[in-house]
Order: C-alpha cells, then sequence, then structure tokens
C-alpha cells in the first residue's frame, strides 16, 4: 500500500499538467507571431498572448489540486506581462512620436498661414470659415462611427466588414456633396452670394475622401502611427504648395479650396498604395451583419457627433452673420492658434489614446483602471504644458509673425487657449467611455453643449460684443465636461480627485510661463 502511494506521488510529479503543457506552449506560439507577415505584429502577440492566458487559467482551474500547476501558470502571467508591457512602450513611442510630428505639422501650418496672411485678404479666411463650416457640419452630421467601430470590433481585420464600410463610406461622400450642392443657394441669399459656388467646390472633397481606403482606420485600429502621421505630413506639405502656389499666381479665395482638394485626392491616392499602407485592397461589398453591426455602434456616434457640430460651430454659424467677414478672419486665425492644443488631444486621442485603452479593456477591471489612471494623467501634465504655452505666448506669436490688418486676434487668443483646459479633461474620459462601449454618455455631453452655446453666444454678444462671444466659446463646452465625468463616475472610473490634482499641476505652470514672459 505504501509502494503504491508511493509510485502514485511520483506519477504526480513527473507528469505535467494541462497549465504547464500550455504555458510551454507560451514562448513558442509568441515567437511564431513575431514573425509573421502582418503590418502590425504587436498587436497580434498581444491577443495571441490573452487567449493563452484565459486558456491556461481554465486549465488550472480544473487542476487546482495538484501542486504542479502553480508554477506554470506564474510563468505564463510574467510572459503575458511582458508582451503588456511591450504593447505599453509601443503607445509610449507613438505618443512621443505624435507630439513630434504635430509640432512639426503646426510649424508648418503657421508658416503657411503667415504667408497666406500676406497674399490674402481677412475676408477670404472668413469666407472659407464659414463654407468649411456647412461641409463639416454635413460631415458630422451624417458619421455613424465607422472609425470608433472598426477599431473596438473583433471584426476590425475582416476584409468584409471593412469593404462594406468602405462601400457605406463612398455612398456617404457622394450624398453629402449632393446635399451640399441644394443647400448652395439658400446660404448664399442668406449669407454671401459667393457661396454658391464656393460650397459645392469644397465638398467636393468629401466626395474624394469617400474612396480612401480603410487601411487607414485599420492602421488607427493597430496604432500604426509612423504610417498615419507620414502620410499626413506628406500631403499637408502637397497641399500647402499647392495653396501658396495658386494665391501667389491668383491671389483669391479659389486658392484655399484648391489646397483643400488637393490635400484630400493626394490622402485617398496614397492610402491605397501597398507599400505605403499594408492591408487588403477595397471593393464594394454589403455584409447584413456588417451593416448592422456599424449603424447600431454609430446611432450614438450620430447623435453626438451631430450635436458637437453644432456645439462648436455656433460661433461661426452665428458671428458669420453678426460680424462683417474682415473680422470673422481674424477671429479665425486667432481661434486657428488658440485651437493647437485641441488639435494635439485629438490627434492623441485619435492615433494612441483611443486605440490602446480599447486593448486594455481585456484586462481585469481593477488593472483596467489602474493602467487607464496612469496613462491619462502623464497625458494631463503633459496638456497642461501645451495649453499654458499658447495662454502664454499666443498673443505674442500673433504680434510677431502677422501684419497690422490681423493684430485684433492677440486678445481673443489667450482667452480661448484658456478654456481648452476642461476640453483637455474631458477629451481624456470620453476615450474611456468608448472603450467600455459608452458612447451615450458621449451623445449627451454634446446636447448639453450645444444647448448651452446656442442660448448663451446670442446673449453674450448682445450685452458684451465680441469679448463676451469669445468668452462664452471658450467656456460654452464646460456642461460636456461635466456630463463625462458623471458618466466616468457612474461606470465606476471616477476622475475627479485626478482632475483635481491635474488642474493644480495645470495652474502652477500657468503661473510659472507667466512669470517667464514678465522676466522676458
Amino acid at each position: 500500500m505504501t509502494r503504491a502511494r508511493k509510485t502514485s506521488q511520483r506519477a504526480s510529479i513527473k507528469s505535467p499538467s494541462a497549465p504547464e503543457v500550455a504555458s510551454r506552449q507560451v514562448p513558442e506560439q509568441l515567437t511564431q507571431l513575431l514573425v509573421e507577415d502582418d503590418p502590425f505584429p504587436e498587436t497580434a502577440i498581444l491577443s495571441e498572448s490573452s487567449a493563452l492566458l484565459q486558456e491556461t487559467t481554465s486549465c488550472k482551474t480544473d487542476a487546482d489540486s495538484t501542486a504542479a500547476s502553480v508554477q506554470p501558470a506564474q510563468e505564463h502571467y510574467d510572459v503575458t506581462g511582458k508582451e503588456h508591457r511591450k504593447l505599453q512602450s509601443r503607445a509610449l513611442d507613438a505618443t512621443l512620436l505624435t507630439a513630434l510630428a504635430y509640432g512639426l505639422t503646426q510649424m508648418l501650418r503657421m508658416a503657411n498661414n503667415v504667408i497666406l496672411t500676406h497674399l490674402l485678404l481677412p475676408e477670404y479666411f472668413g469666407l472659407v470659415a464659414l463654407t468649411t463650416t456647412f461641409t463639416m457640419g454635413m460631415t458630422l452630421l451624417s458619421d455613424v462611427g465607422l472609425l470608433p467601430n472598426i477599431v473596438s470590433s473583433p471584426r476590425g481585420d475582416d476584409p468584409k466588414f471593412l469593404n462594406t464600410a468602405w462601400t457605406i463610406q463612398i455612398i456617404r461622400g457622394l450624398t453629402l456633396w449632393t446635399i451640399a450642392t441644394c443647400l448652395a443657394w439658400p446660404l448664399s441669399r442668406f449669407y454671401d452670394h459667393r457661396i454658391l459656388w464656393l460650397l459645392p467646390a469644397l465638398s467636393l472633397s468629401m466626395i474624394v475622401s469617400g474612396f480612401a481606403s480603410t487601411n487607414l482606420m485599420r492602421a488607427v485600429r493597430n496604432i500604426g502611427v509612423r504610417r498615419l502621421l507620414a502620410i499626413d505630413f506628406s500631403t499637408q506639405i502637397f497641399g500647402m504648395c499647392v495653396t501658396v502656389l495658386w494665391a501667389k499666381f491668383s491671389p483669391s479665395v479659389w486658392a484655399l479650396v484648391a489646397g483643400t482638394l488637393a490635400s484630400a485626392g493626394a490622402k485617398s491616392i496614397v492610402s491605397h498604395i501597398p507599400r505605403i499602407l499594408p492591408g487588403s485592397r477595397n471593393v464594394l461589398a454589403w455584409d447584413k451583419d456588417a451593416v448592422h453591426s456599424l449603424i447600431h455602434f454609430g446611432k450614438w456616434i450620430f447623435i453626438g457627433t451631430g450635436l458637437y457640430f453644432f456645439g462648436t460651430q455656433a460661433d461661426r454659424i452665428m458671428l458669420g452673420k453678426l460680424v462683417p467677414f474682415t473680422v470673422l478672419g481674424v477671429y479665425n486665425i486667432a481661434f486657428t492658434i488658440a485651437d493647437i492644443p485641441r488639435q494635439v488631444i485629438q490627434q492623441f486621442s485619435y492615433r494612441v489614446a483611443f486605440p490602446f485603452v480599447s486593448k486594455l479593456t481585456k484586462l481585469p477591471f481593477p488593472e483596467f483602471r489602474e493602467q487607464v489612471l496612469r496613462l491619462r494623467f502623464y497625458v494631463l501634465c503633459g496638456g497642461a504644458v501645451v495649453v499654458s504655452t499658447v495662454v502664454n505666448g499666443g498673443g505674442w506669436l500673433v504680434h510677431v509673425l502677422y501684419d497690422k490688418r490681423y493684430q485684433n486676434a492677440q486678445w481673443i487668443v489667450p482667452i480661448l487657449a484658456l478654456g481648452l483646459w476642461h476640453t483637455l479633461l474631458y477629451s481624456t474620459t470620453g476615450d474611456i467611455l468608448f472603450s467600455l462601449k459608452k458612447p451615450k454618455y458621449n451623445a449627451i455631453g454634446t446636447a448639453c453643449f450645444c444647448v448651452t452655446m446656442f442660448v448663451a453666444l446670442p446673449i453674450a454678444f448682445h450685452y458684451g460684443g465680441l469679448l463676451g462671444a469669445v468668452i462664452t466659446v471658450a467656456a460654452g463646452d464646460f456642461p460636456f465636461y461635466i456630463v463625462l465625468e458623471i458618466g466616468a463616475a457612474r461606470e465606476k472610473v471616477s476622475l475627479w480627485r485626478q482632475d483635481a490634482l491635474a488642474t493644480g499641476v495645470f495652474l502652477v505652470v500657468l503661473a510659472a510661463g507667466y512669470l517667464v514672459r514678465r522676466l522676458i
């Protein structure tokens, strides 16, 4: 009996358990994934590691009575942790690369604006700003969330799913151009007769962009930041060259239109070149399940982006009727400079934060919350530096770079830029809620934002003139922040304490920047 018991013990020690077998297979499978012909291998590694982790955990539960299963499971967690740290490192690299590339992009855009302000009249900028508002409005009002759906959907790499999204994108572009052409006449009667031709011409960019490959969205899904930034940077330079050359030889409002169309066309063409952007070739397709998934997910985004348009563009819609186009042009220049932090935030959210946070949802919720809060705090600290820099230096930049026709923009820039701090707070919150599949808070927040702008802006302009309107634009989206923070708290990711801490950091950085400015 004793001999039989010893034999049984030796067998239990020598025989590999199910978790041990699974854990030994992990390094081999990860190595195989590293050499697969995939343009975004890191994402595949993370997904496969998560699947293997679940398999090993399941096996460990079945064999919980054996002591041998404990150590292999720990080895597996270590391997998965390494791959998770690799994804974190990649996200950090993508963040730094995005910041660097966007800084260069803004320098180019600033140089382009300075050159154009010496070649074109302020009213041209005001006229194009108003017309662009309508094209942007139609784009946002018809947004069904193709990008966030592809980023977060399990079918985000399925060619049939992507081709269906591409087909919807093309139909949407053609439809929007038709609507814009129909709206051109009544809008030209209400605002300015030149909109009759400007609106259909600018709206051609929606048709051109509709034919862009879905590999652009797939690259976002897989945090393919390098390729996306290279495409954006090169097409932006091309569009700027077209604009400046046109303005040099034919200084008119059409120079701005030509540059917009050139940039959109170049990006669509480049997106279909496999050597530049790997992925499947798009063809027309219509998969009912894919359509249902895209539309079902996008209904809240459709509502949210539509309301967001009215909120963010309320200033141009109303000021376009209340002030001359020359004043609107100066305001638009100021807004462009003050909006740099917002653009940085949007680029980071679009290219890094949302894809990265979406992948973190595979973790246990306490770990997900910890990782998200850590990432968000780093982003807020970096954003504090950017916002305070624009608040303290934006007006000086106008004074140095722009001619006397645009000097009134000096006092507008710091007010608008100061209002971007709470924008940074709710933008980073929105990425978390989207990754948790909770877009309804975004729709509710934008509704509050929209109502606030359309009620407060006319009143502020009536009693305070342009200054009152500018202050309202800066503070008008604060209700959006409140709604998203409440939504995050309801989803057990409360951010109030972190926001208070980050705001304290921002005030310190802002005060330090002010002192440096006074000393200089």
